[in-house]
């Protein structure tokens, strides 16, 4: 048993490197990895709700808002499958969390295996794209590991949160150079808007008079700047209209592709904006597939599989209920772990959401599953190093 355990924290360290050659493989590996171990070594409970009060209370607001938007839906099928394995994932980082309160050791042998994991993916990756530099030169980008690229950057950048080596800074001077030779933006947006978000908390922190104040009138601010480039973005979609629009946000701040499929969204989302059209439907919303037309944007339709904006897809998707249920449950259950986090762990929690949630604004799918359970799964490691110094109860 003692062997098969040990290979249950394998498939869960490992996971990741598997992930560099099948997204499948790297949900196996990491599934049952996590389900071996809880067979091999049972936890004492299995949870089925958060025991804060607060954020249990924003969980089953969110489901319930979540199943009627499901039932609403233009693909009921393609809905319900989604909605279950989004709470599937909420529960199994819950679960893990508990489960690694109980039993460290299983923890702190995942997170080695984890750690030398992460430095070996990121050196394969450097090795590949010095090897296809050739490619690089010819066409600007190396594709192979861009995605991949989103979550490898933020695993590099988390790995002195769980053992404070200055050897796990060299991982970084792999990295940069992947992203330049893959072109790879989004990992950059999530880096800036980690440090962003933390550069607010900071300042706000430190001028605790004012705190509120500044930070309702960040949020009015920014909303006001969101109304006012959506307003800017296509709301017309006849031949003509395509052909016409004159761009009034720049190009290269928001390329042309994503300001149609974004006005496009927007323009659907007025049709249902409480429930929206139904979790991962936007492919199959009405006229969603035809083609632009633009000579900016080629043979590209509006909405390729989602509009590439987390944001903008979950408000179109499940309507003003369902996405601020959605960031009320995740504000209030990254809360609870910020209570009981010092000041260096404060940093690298907001940071992470910082630059997933940054991040998103301009790659994947919400719904898309190994980027989705990859948020639940570090969040539930980030809470689990934080709560294993404090020794306190989650409650």
């Amino acid at each position: 048993m003692n062997l098969a355990l040990k290979f249950s924290y394998i498939l869960i360290g490992f996971s990741y490197s598997l992930l560099l050659l099948n997204k499948i493989y790297f949900g196996i590996s990491l599934l049952s990895g996590i389900l071996l171990m809880m067979a091999l070594s049972p936890p004492n409970k299995i949870y089925f709700h958060f025991s804060n009060k607060r954020i249990n209370y924003f969980f089953f607001i969110f489901l319930l808002i979540l199943s009627f938007s499901t039932i609403n839906s233009i693909v009921l099928v393609r809905s319900l499958s989604v909605q279950i394995y989004l709470i599937l994932f909420i529960l199994l980082g819950l679960n893990l969390f508990f489960y690694f309160q109980k039993k460290p050791e299983a923890f702190q042998k995942i997170i080695k295996i984890f750690i030398i994991s992460t430095i070996l993916n990121v050196i394969i990756i450097f090795l590949y794209n010095v090897v296809n530099y050739e490619t690089y030169k010819t066409f600007g980008n190396i594709l192979r590991f861009k995605g991949i690229l989103n979550i490898i950057t933020i695993l590099v950048l988390t790995l002195t949160f769980f053992q404070n080596k200055r050897y796990l800074y060299l991982p970084i001077f792999f990295l940069v150079p992947s992203l330049i030779l893959s072109n790879s933006n989004s990992p950059v947006l999530g880096i800036l808007s980690g440090l962003f978000l933390y550069t607010i908390f900071f300042f706000t922190n430190k001028i605790r008079f004012f705190k509120k104040t500044i930070i309702f009138s960040l949020v009015i601010i920014f909303t006001l700047i969101s109304f006012k480039n959506v307003n800017n973005l296509p709301a017309e979609f006849s031949p003509q209209s395509i052909k016409n629009f004159e761009f009034k946000i720049p190009t290269k701040l928001i390329d042309t592709h994503r300001q149609f499929i974004w006005g496009f969204s927007f323009n659907k989302f007025k049709s249902n904006p409480l429930l929206g059209h139904g979790p991962d439907t936007s492919n199959f919303i009405n006229e969603s597939q035809r083609i632009i037309g633009h000579e900016m944007t080629g043979d590209m339709t509006f909405i390729p599989s989602h509009p590439h904006n987390f944001f903008i897809e979950i408000l179109l998707e499940i309507g003003i209920l369902g996405t601020f249920s959605f960031l009320l449950f995740i504000l209030f259950t990254n809360y609870q772990i910020f209570k009981n986090a010092n000041g260096r762990e404060k940093f690298f929690l907001i940071f992470f959401n910082g630059y997933f949630w940054g991040s998103s604004l301009v790659n994947f799918s919400f719904w898309l599953g190994w980027w989705q359970g990859s948020y639940f799964f570090i969040l539930s490691l980030i809470a689990t190093q934080i709560f294993l110094k404090k020794r306190v109860i989650y409650k």
